[in-house]
């Protein structure tokens, strides 16, 4: 909701650049500050042991949270069993012979989705236009109320199905067509997503470990003054100011060797079913399995 209310703010693009820095820089800053308060009121008034509350601070605190749990194996099972439905729905030669598919439309059951493609990596996206299955999916009472108070949010998220994998896949949609083989993973880069709080979540549809593709993540980032640059970079880049940096957004080696020290280097490790929810100003990146595959239904707020 902050960032929509941002974006229609059009004087922000009129500015000199030095003064919209500024302002740019003084807004990260309050969306921060009034996070930690409505963080504050809220777990006041909940219990010790719940898991919103538990799932808020670990937010606040480390840019990422794990609620175990969140779905039964009935309902991955299901989750599953509807994802691959796509799947075999979807042409061959949408998924054959390119090196890489950003955003190919793929039409199934008169909707519109679409494919993006990577070597081992694949995303189907909008699958909440599909049916009203995946609709329900994230119609939890739970996480509504988390993305409500971390991220002002109150609109249905766009839904993904992501599955990475080690090559020794059957399904020909799955299979890596790429000329040269490649073990870059989509979004494989380390990267922020945003320069204000919000938040990004995935169902892991099967284990997730650092041999099957977790997600590599850098603890407490969000919260780091390193960083507070690439955060003002990216905001004047979303309104379309010239930056000496052209992919704020991207970590350099420098930065990444810096950031390590206060921001140890992790994995998200999850079991089927665990919610993992991740702020959007945390460094993290995606990886290509050692072996086996990784399943996600990705949720975009």
């Amino acid at each position: 909701m902050i960032l929509k209310i941002l974006l229609k703010l059009k004087f922000l693009k009129k500015l000199n650049k030095k003064v919209a820095s500024f302002i740019f820089t003084s807004i990260i800053y309050i969306d921060d500050l009034f996070l930690r308060l409505r963080i504050f009121i809220l777990c006041a008034f909940l219990k010790k042991d719940n898991r919103i509350k538990k799932a808020l601070i670990d937010l606040k605190k480390n840019g990422v949270a794990i609620i175990k749990n969140y779905y039964s194996e009935n309902e991955i099972d299901r989750i599953k069993k509807e994802c691959s439905s796509i799947l075999d729905k979807i042409p061959l030669d949408k998924a054959k012979n390119f090196e890489y598919i950003e955003a190919a439309s793929v039409n199934i059951d008169q909707k519109t989705v679409y494919l993006e493609k990577l070597g081992k990596s694949i995303k189907i996206k909008g699958l909440n236009f599909i049916n009203s299955f995946f609709k329900k999916v994230a119609k939890k009472i739970e996480l509504n109320l988390i993305t409500l108070v971390y991220s002002l949010n109150i609109n249905k998220p766009y839904i993904l199905y992501n599955v990475t994998h080690d090559g020794n896949v059957t399904h020909p949609i799955l299979k890596d067509y790429s000329k040269i083989q490649t073990n870059e993973a989509i979004a494989g880069e380390p990267h922020i997503d945003l320069f204000i709080h919000h938040l990004r979540c995935f169902v892991a549809l099967n284990d997730i470990t650092e041999e099957n593709g977790a997600t590599i993540y850098y603890n407490k980032s969000s919260n780091s003054k390193m960083l507070k640059t690439n955060y003002t970079n990216l905001f004047l880049k979303q309104f379309d100011y010239s930056i000496e940096n052209t992919n704020p957004a991207y970590l350099n080696e420098k930065q990444l060797n810096e950031l390590k020290i206060n921001c140890p280097k992790m994995v998200l490790n999850c079991k089927k079913g665990d919610l993992a929810i991740i702020d959007l100003k945390t460094a993290h990146h995606g990886v290509v399995p050692k072996k086996g595959e990784r399943h996600l239904l990705w949720f975009y707020y």
